[in-house]
């Protein structure tokens, strides 16, 4: 049903379009870029930070089978920092990525919550949650940028083409 080509064209149009938005996000004045909209997770910064803390928890549970403390947002106070984090995790997903074949993807893996119980999850569900969840919070981003008038212009999956 799936194939590892999917899931690694997938999260390379996630890791280009948050590049993307994080170049946008760059030429923003410090006030619009931690203004709070009155909605969602908060600021620019603040959805950027979600979206790496989604990608990096899911990534650390794949890995160990258990659910990491979050990361913390003080230890990424600016759209460079984040910029770091999303490099340093775009090449762990990518090694992650890597190792993982169709039968893995076809299968299941249990992970243990930090409160400690234990939930079974179809490997390609969590794959599939976070490329949908990048999709969502890139398109928020998108708005908010493009009200700040720097737009990213059209982000649509159909029109990627990788590097």
């Amino acid at each position: 049903m799936f194939s590892e080509s999917q899931f690694r064209t997938l999260f390379a149009y996630h890791w280009q379009t948050t590049d993307r938005l994080l170049k946008c996000a760059a030429q923003l004045s410090e006030d619009d870029y931690f203004e709070h909209p009155g909605f969602g997770h908060g600021s620019i910064h603040d959805l950027f930070y979600h979206l790496l803390r989604a990608d990096l928890g899911w990534r650390k549970a794949l890995e160990t089978g258990q659910q990491q403390s979050p990361i913390e947002a003080d230890d990424y106070p600016s759209c460079q920092a984040l910029q770091t984090g999303f490099d340093d995790e775009r090449q762990a997903w990518q090694t992650l990525l890597e190792s993982v074949d169709g039968e893995a993807i076809e299968g299941e893996i249990d992970l243990t919550t930090w409160r400690g119980d234990t939930m079974t999850f179809s490997y390609w569900r969590i794959l599939q949650h976070l490329a949908l969840h990048g999709m969502q919070h890139h398109a928020e981003l998108a708005q908010l940028l493009t009200a700040k008038g720097q737009s990213p212009g059209d982000i649509d999956f159909i029109f990627y083409t990788s590097p």
